[in-house]
């Protein structure tokens, strides 16, 4: 159905956007956003532009990276406005064997540039290879993304992870195996309730200086 629906949206685009001459959505997206309309920054490597991936479908592009455990950040912005206002380009990552694609953010004409955070789960090792996949949507479908992934989600999965290892290590302690031990591991279950909900609700909470 989610094909089905795609497929419906890319022939009313291309139908709209006949008034600008183009025949096919080829031609208008390497207007809006094929050669030179967007382009990528990883911190410390050369800028990379749209023309640095490979397209590959009518409305994807996609990007391997290596290294990956030395990129933290993406930037992704637009060098012109895209010719129709209803449409963005949506960033994603994804890991060997490249199936899961994880959403990390989108740009549009209202906000035409980004940085993105890219984060693993926190029980997967970091890979050494990704790969960076670009595609043009509606902005409906990106707003329902951004609903989806709420900011401050990788402090969410690091405190997580501290916590889980630090019960852990406590729980190698012999001393800690009785009564006291349940007691200590109980406020730690107590804590990371407290921590999660207080993410959920204001993930840079700890920045508060109060």
């Amino acid at each position: 159905a989610s094909r089905t629906s795609n497929l419906e949206w890319a022939r009313r685009l291309e139908s709209r956007t006949r008034s600008f001459g183009h025949r096919s959505l080829t031609g208008v997206f390497l207007m809006a956003a094929g050669a030179g309309g967007f382009g990528c920054v990883l911190p410390g490597r050369p800028p990379l532009f749209s023309q640095n991936f490979q397209q590959v479908e009518a409305l994807k592009w996609s990007l391997d990276l290596d290294g990956v455990a030395e990129i933290r950040d993406v930037a992704l912005f637009l060098n012109q406005p895209l010719a129709d206002p209803n449409i963005g380009i949506s960033c994603y990552i994804t890991a060997p064997p490249f199936t899961d694609y994880r959403f990390l953010g989108a740009v549009t004409n209202a906000c035409p540039s980004g940085i993105f955070r890219i984060s693993w789960k926190a029980e997967d090792p970091i890979p050494t290879a990704a790969r960076l996949g670009i595609s043009i949507e509606p902005l409906q479908n990106i707003a329902a993304l951004q609903a989806a992934t709420p900011p401050g989600r990788e402090f969410l999965e690091f405190g997580t992870g501290v916590a889980k290892d630090l019960v852990h290590f406590l729980q190698s302690f012999p001393e800690l195996q009785g009564p006291p031990g349940q007691h200590v591991m109980s406020l730690f279950d107590k804590w990371l309730i407290r921590f999660q909900d207080k993410c959920k609700r204001d993930p840079f909470f700890w920045m508060n200086k109060a």
